[in-house]
């Protein structure tokens, strides 16, 4: 099983569309935690829904979280140097609506080829990268496109590891 991830970054619709099409991705899965962008609002939610290739929001997944707003500091992912991270690692491992969201994800991706989008184009500078290591933990090969022939194939970040396919952050 496959789970692929892309960053919109500055590119057009066009050749967002054009690359996942390269893909075969049937379902782009928008993980931002709002969705739309007021730099590139080509990218807005009302515009990805009348592409050709279907489209869903999963705000449960979006990035941004805040420790004492979204989640708890439980001193878990101490290595991630970004304190946002260090909260996004902590929300996807504890909370019931992170959980529920990634077990929704993982059933799509399982029947179908899946990539999650956020605005990131290089997924260590994005949430994506947690969510990888969710999906990695649980067998699935995580493809990261950077480009139409540029793809990097996801590792698990320094400070995750896998136990009876859960992902833990120390």
């Amino acid at each position: 099983m496959i789970l692929y991830t892309v960053g919109h970054s500055n590119r057009t619709l066009d050749e967002l569309i054009e690359l996942l099409l390269e893909y075969k991705i049937g379902l782009l899965v928008d993980v931002r935690r709002w969705p739309k962008s007021r730099k590139f609002p080509h990218f807005n939610k009302e515009n990805l829904e009348k592409q050709p290739i279907e489209y869903i929001w999963l705000e449960e997944l979006g990035g941004y979280r805040k420790f004492g707003k979204d989640v708890n500091d439980l001193g878990i992912a101490k290595c991630f140097q970004s304190e946002g991270f260090r909260a996004y690692a902590t929300y996807i491992t504890t909370s019931e609506k992170a959980k529920n969201a990634l077990d929704n994800l993982l059933k799509l991706a399982s029947t179908r080829n899946v990539a999650i989008m956020c605005a990131e184009r290089l997924p260590w500078n994005c949430h994506r990268k947690i969510i990888s290591d969710w999906f990695y933990a649980k067998g699935f090969k995580v493809i990261h496109i950077i480009d139409k022939e540029h793809i990097i194939e996801h590792k698990l970040s320094k400070c995750a590891s896998i136990r009876d396919n859960q992902l833990i952050y120390f």
